[in-house]
């Protein structure tokens, strides 16, 4: 018996990069949008609170002295606890993920510095509507997307007490295949407009040591080797 191969019409996945292979510092430019995403246990919330100096239980966006506003999903989550911790989370979720997306509205509509956002990003849909919205504003965006096993997600959930039911982690692993074959089309693949994308593999991530904005950033960030699927 011969082994199966992938059809010819099947675009490849693209591969994140391995640890060794990450730059130490991410350069992109000034006012800016930086959306950084994975499926749910990626580390995501772990690599912002380690780079921005978090602490997990704020309940609004915050400020760095550098001036760049950091927005976790957390931060709204948090907030709402507050004043919904009667009710189970489930029924109020999406309350959570609309407060989170109108203050990323907000600080984009304000301006004045780079955003860093926490996104999923198996959610194409407000992905596209925030490329567009940017593209529209002339806010560039970048993504730094983190590639995880879904197992070792599951149990980052389950570390951080936000364990998601099989149902939805088998539905975001499965929209994270399709993602991981557009980035292998480049940035703009994912968000309409997107000037770069940084696809790094979970254990690698830990090898970002800063991320920096600066005026004079061009091009792809970073100080070593783009990725493949760097535009």
């Amino acid at each position: 018996m011969f082994p199966e191969t992938a059809s010819a019409s099947t675009p490849a996945p693209a591969q994140g990069l391995q640890p060794g292979r990450v730059p130490r510092v991410l350069r992109y430019p000034d006012d800016s949008l930086l959306l950084v995403g994975g499926i749910p246990g990626a580390g995501k919330s772990t690599l912002l609170n380690r780079l921005f100096a978090l602490e997990g239980t704020e309940t609004h966006p915050v400020r760095t002295p550098e001036g760049t506003r950091v927005i976790d999903s957390q931060q709204s989550r948090n907030r709402l606890t507050r004043r919904l911790r009667a009710l189970p989370y489930p029924a109020w979720r999406w309350m959570m993920h609309c407060l989170h997306y109108l203050r990323v509205l907000q600080a984009l509509r304000v301006g004045g510095g780079p955003v860093v956002v926490h996104v999923t990003a198996t959610r194409r849909l407000m992905l596209r509507l925030l490329g567009r919205y940017c593209r529209r504003i002339g806010v560039e965006v970048h993504l730094l997307l983190i590639d995880a096993d879904p197992q070792a997600a599951l149990r980052g959930q389950i570390e951080r007490g936000r364990r998601l039911t099989a149902h939805n982690h088998r539905w975001h692993v499965r929209r994270w295949r399709r993602v991981l074959v557009d980035c292998a089309a480049g940035a703009q693949a994912l968000v309409p407009g997107a000037r770069s994308l940084l696809l790094v593999r979970r254990e690698a991530v830990e090898e970002v040591a800063e991320i920096r904005f600066t005026a004079d950033a061009q091009g792809p960030p970073g100080d070593g080797a783009a990725p493949a699927a760097m535009p």
